[in-house]
């Protein structure tokens, strides 16, 4: 079983890092995604805790683009592919990310970009934007995801943020 964290949008709000990586302590967190805006808040976040965290460039992410575009990441029997998603258009959105994400051979598919936090399952494959925790568009109030892979099945648990502050 593995447990992987994904936040995205965070936009230099580092206090919500730090309540995401509090909240988050004393779970088992194999991984975290941080799916674009701010690269700055990925490399805090790898700072600030011993889980690999892997990032990808959002459309904010323009002074020091060290992130790459997208990302495909193992995760046991197949691959996450990850992305912050503004490239691609908004009509069939979810569909051709998707789409990338399969014909890389991935299962999981990661996007953020939008500020709501949503999940969307095509046969076998999930799509994952975690929303916002610093500016949530979706009237949410803040989200992150937790995703578990467990034999060959995924799970997705959106957890709030006025449930852990």
């Amino acid at each position: 079983m593995k447990q992987i964290g994904i936040i995205s949008d965070t936009h230099g709000y580092l206090e919500n890092i730090d309540l995401v990586l509090k909240a988050t302590e004393n779970r088992h967190i194999d991984m975290w995604l941080h799916a674009g805006d701010y690269g700055d808040d990925a490399r805090y976040m790898q700072d600030h805790t011993a889980i690999p965290v892997y990032a990808v460039r959002g459309n904010n992410d323009r002074v020091q683009p060290l992130e790459p575009r997208e990302q495909l990441i193992p995760l046991e029997d197949t691959y996450i592919y990850m992305t912050h998603g503004h490239e691609v258009p908004y009509y069939n959105r979810i569909q051709e990310l998707l789409y990338l994400g399969r014909s890389m051979g991935a299962r999981l598919v990661v996007a953020g970009h939008s500020h709501h936090h949503g999940e969307y399952r095509q046969d076998d494959a999930l799509f994952v934007n975690p929303g916002s925790i610093s500016l949530p568009r979706d009237r949410s109030g803040g989200t992150f995801a937790v995703v578990t892979y467990d034999k060959g099945q995924f799970d997705v648990e959106f957890v709030y943020k006025q449930d852990i502050v």
